[in-house]
């Protein structure tokens, strides 16, 4: 029985028949050099044009990318006009014997070319990102993938290029990749939550972030697999990226890295409101930690039991001195208050009793006296 992994390709059984066809006359041989000139020199003409647009482009920033895509493709283009051709001139004129042999060697040839090239534009590009955006954290890794999808594209075209039976190899390859797959989820759930975060622009390293579980902290690092946050205390935190990517995050550092906070102020009731906003007001414009835009506002919310309740609204520089700012504007609030005469209200109650109830009082405290007195005294 025949087996078909055994088979001879047919790039191997063409080399029974030599590599020579035919023998050329003297004319021909002109023709074909002539061709094979030509050939040549339009491989050396895509050469020199890209030298060109590279000298040309060399000081136009916004064609960077465009410049690094024609860096590493000129060189490769060429080459595959100089193969192809000679492949094709020396085929027509019946010289080769072997076609199948001579066209997979070219084909191999400039897949090994154009893999390469392609692993090239992707390292440049990242580069040129990069330098424009500062924020791709996760180059190496995207640049990792890259690599290996090219490669693996270029090992599958030599494959059928070559007509190799790889069959069994694959299947093996496929089950390997279930079962690392199920070992590896967690640690590829999170390198794919990383990702996602890095091109959605959640966040960057020194933004602050609030998580869905309150954790408040400045972003010291994007990892692979997890993001770091120094909280206000000084503690270091660790996310995984997954969590990350499924819950809510606020960034508190954009659009814009200053925030707004609102300090209640409560006074009694009968204190002029004007004279309050005024003092707030005052405060504001000269507490060091308040930023002059957008202008603070003193805002009347709310009518209390005992109180009249006033929103101070202002924006601080960093969110993470939102306290200090707070403990510095009640201070001042406080101390102008108090040179001001305005009295901030306090819970309190008072108890008044009528005369003849205190008397009633009296009188049963001092009937359960001789109750417990008469209780006590010994019979005679």
């Amino acid at each position: 029985m025949h087996d078909p992994l055994l088979a001879r390709p047919p790039w191997l059984a063409s080399l029974d028949s030599g590599v020579l066809a035919v023998a050329l006359p003297e004319w021909e041989w002109f023709v074909l050099s002539l061709v094979l000139l030509t050939t040549y020199l339009l491989s050396r003409l895509v050469h020199w044009g890209g030298r060109w647009y590279l000298h040309r482009s060399a000081t136009d920033e916004s064609t960077s990318l465009r410049r690094a895509i024609a860096t590493e493709s000129y060189t490769p283009l060429s080459l595959s006009i100089l193969f192809i051709g000679s492949s094709l001139v020396l085929q027509a004129f019946g010289l080769i014997a072997s076609r199948s042999l001579l066209s997979n060697v070219v084909l191999t040839a400039l897949a090994v070319v154009w893999a390469r090239a392609a692993i090239r534009i992707g390292e440049q590009w990242l580069e040129v990102a990069n330098e424009r955006e500062q924020r791709y954290e996760f180059a190496p890794i995207l640049q990792n993938f890259w690599t290996i999808a090219v490669v693996g594209v270029g090992v599958l075209v030599v494959v059928e290029v070559w007509n190799l039976q790889v069959t069994p190899f694959l299947a093996s390859a496929g089950v390997l990749g279930v079962v690392v797959g199920f070992a590896a989820q967690d640690a590829i759930r999170n390198l794919i939550g990383g990702i996602s975060l890095s091109f959605d622009h959640t966040y960057h390293p020194g933004d602050v972030v609030l998580l869905e579980d309150d954790t408040r902290g400045t972003v010291t690092d994007i990892g692979i697999r997890s993001t770091t946050v120094l909280t206000p205390d000084n503690t270091m935190v660790t996310v995984p990226n997954a969590v990350l990517n499924s819950t809510q995050v606020v960034n508190q550092s954009a659009p814009q890295r200053h925030i707004r906070i609102d300090v209640p102020v409560s006074v009694a009731y009968g204190t002029d409101y004007e004279t309050v906003e005024r003092i707030a007001s005052t405060v504001c414009e000269d507490a060091p930690m308040v930023r002059d835009s957008p202008r603070p506002r003193v805002l009347f919310s709310e009518f209390g039991d005992s109180t009249l309740l006033f929103e101070v609204q202002v924006y601080i520089a960093h969110p993470l001195t939102e306290k200090r700012a707070i403990d510095q504007l009640n201070r001042r609030i406080y101390d102008r208050f108090a040179a001001e005469g305005i009295t901030i209200p306090f819970p309190q109650r008072e108890l008044s009793f009528l005369e003849h109830q205190e008397e009633s009082s009296r009188q049963s405290a001092s009937q359960a006296e001789d109750r417990v007195s008469s209780r006590n005294t010994p019979p005679e």
